[in-house]
């Protein structure tokens, strides 16, 4: 009669440190980095840092982002990096996904990835922007991290 009565209470302790682990695990509850600062994730054994390298504008209405990820961890990993810009309003475009293979411990991969805006909106977005990328890795929680960017004031 006690395992009955113990198994709904223990359902309920896994799912709320589930829940608990999953929320903590995303870094998109914290402030948005610096362009010239990295994010820096650990979990199970993989470590990585991300960093933004360089950002462009391309016929006023593709933002070409070229993202470098280090392996700081003692694991071969493979990433995939969904790239999106958020307006000060809470607009969201999304672009087109960036996959690292294979980064050997101690290695770097670099890649470039484009989001298309529609036309005319790069001239509505200022300051305030965020530039938030999610990350998957073999874990089945994402990472997440986001830059503040103005894009009518990029690094040379």
């Amino acid at each position: 009669m006690r395992a009955i009565l113990l198994l709904p209470a223990l359902i309920v302790l896994i799912a709320v440190a589930g829940c608990t682990s999953a929320v903590s695990s995303f870094s998109g509850l914290q402030q948005p980095l610096n362009l010239n600062e990295q994010a820096h994730f650990e979990n199970n054994g993989y470590a990585f840092a991300a960093a933004i390298n360089h950002i462009e504008i391309k016929n006023n209405q593709t933002i070409i982002v070229t993202l470098t990820i280090e392996n700081t961890g003692q694991n071969a990993m493979t990433l995939s990096a969904m790239p999106s810009l958020n307006d000060p309003v809470g607009q969201s475009y999304v672009g087109q996904t960036l996959f690292f293979s294979q980064i050997a411990p101690g290695h770097t991969s670099t890649q470039k990835g484009t989001i298309l805006l529609p036309e005319g909106v790069l001239n509505q977005i200022s300051q305030g922007s965020t530039l938030k990328f999610r990350l998957q890795g073999t874990t089945p929680v994402p990472y997440e991290t986001a830059w503040s960017v103005d894009l009518t004031n990029l690094p040379t």
